[in-house]
């Protein structure tokens, strides 16, 4: 499967995910009052704290931190050392390495990079009003994705400030940042 796209890495992610097996594998540590359905896999090292509501197919990779609290659904990744914090909900994507959700966040069909950091209340679109495909410019061009659904790709050590709202398709770049209460609706990259 090509994944030279962002949106490529989405669908190998949900290929790949699709061949866990059905049911759970706990190797990490899963507090009380968790509720893990579909096949989940919470590897060594990890944490699921109380409260949290995981609905596979989904992989805690070591040294993930979910919760309290959490929402995380559909073929979702959550990388090594990532945390996804209280009342965060993550639909259908892939944090990479040590990408911090901390809390009130919504990130739904996104890639988000290594370190990234995610100020409270930053939200991702990851749906059109109109209803027609996403589109992402891709050297210089805009190209339908197919996706009727596609948040926010973001850079390795990107940083959002509190309360931003991501559109639908955005590329936050590697190291940018957001200002508290910006909504991005284009692409920010680095010059």
């Amino acid at each position: 499967l090509d994944v030279g796209r962002p949106w490529e890495l989405l669908e190998a992610n949900e290929l790949a995910l699709a061949e866990l097996d059905e049911g759970t594998e706990v190797a990490g540590t899963v507090e009380e009052d968790v509720h893990l359905h579909g096949p989940v896999v919470v590897e060594d090292g990890a944490r699921v704290r109380s409260g949290a509501y995981i609905e596979g197919p989904a992989l805690i990779r070591e040294g993930a931190d979910v919760g309290p609290n959490a929402y995380v659904r559909g073929a979702t990744v959550v990388g090594p050392d990532a945390h996804v914090g209280h009342s965060v909900e993550v639909k259908n994507s892939v944090l990479m390495a040590d990408a911090s959700v901390g809390h009130l966040s919504y990130v739904g069909d996104s890639v988000l990079g290594r370190a990234v950091n995610f100020g409270a209340g930053t939200n991702v679109a990851n749906l059109r009003h109109d209803g027609e495909n996403v589109q992402q410019t891709v050297k210089g061009e805009r190209v339908d994705t197919g996706r009727r659904k596609l948040g926010a790709i973001v850079g390795d050590e990107a940083k959002t400030g509190i309360n931003t709202a991501l559109n639908a398709g955005v590329v936050l770049g590697a190291g940018e940042t957001t200002a508290p209460g910006e909504s991005l609706t284009r692409d920010r990259l680095s010059k």
